[in-house]
């Protein structure tokens, strides 16, 4: 199912990948769904795992495009350089727009790590991807935003994904 085919006053838990096509420009899907969270047609659930895996991602992003690092271990190179880290600023002000959006920040709790291992052993996945399922669980949400290939399938979840993503 496609993210615009998610229902006005639904609640959805939205994976980190949703919020870096978004961010930057890479589905217009992904783009509407978070115009529609901060109007709050839609009700957005963000798991603070995923907030932290966004914050990491855009000063990845930020330093590549800056040039100061490779493709091929980017984290590791750039924790070795400090001094590159303390000059990141783009991707600061992206994660202040992103908190001022509306979405509600959820914790991870004790028994979400330990459902986490339940689903790990129920469908496979891999450690954040059932994560955001643990926490979809301990709220009642059976709606998921990903554009994650392995949540395809998976049951007791709808799983919405962005159909303008290029193959």
């Amino acid at each position: 199912m496609n993210l615009s085919e998610i229902r006005a006053g639904e609640w959805v838990v939205i994976d980190t990948n949703i919020l870096v096509y978004a961010n930057q420009q890479k589905s217009a899907e992904a783009v509407q769904l978070l115009r529609r969270c901060a109007s709050r047609e839609v009700l957005g659930i963000v798991p603070m795992p995923m907030v932290a895996e966004l914050v990491h991602t855009l000063m990845l992003i930020e330093a590549r495009e800056n040039g100061w690092i490779e493709k091929s271990n980017p984290a590791r190179a750039l924790s070795e350089k400090p001094e590159l880290v303390r000059r990141l600023s783009r991707y600061e002000a992206q994660i202040r727009e992103f908190l001022g959006i509306g979405l509600r920040i959820e914790t991870a709790t004790v028994v979400d790590i330990l459902e986490t291992m339940n689903i790990q052993r129920e469908f496979g996945l891999l450690t954040n991807d059932a994560l955001l399922l643990a926490v979809a669980r301990r709220l009642n949400v059976t709606s998921i935003a990903s554009a994650d290939k392995a949540l395809s399938g998976i049951t007791g979840f709808a799983v919405y994904s962005p159909g303008d993503l290029e193959a």
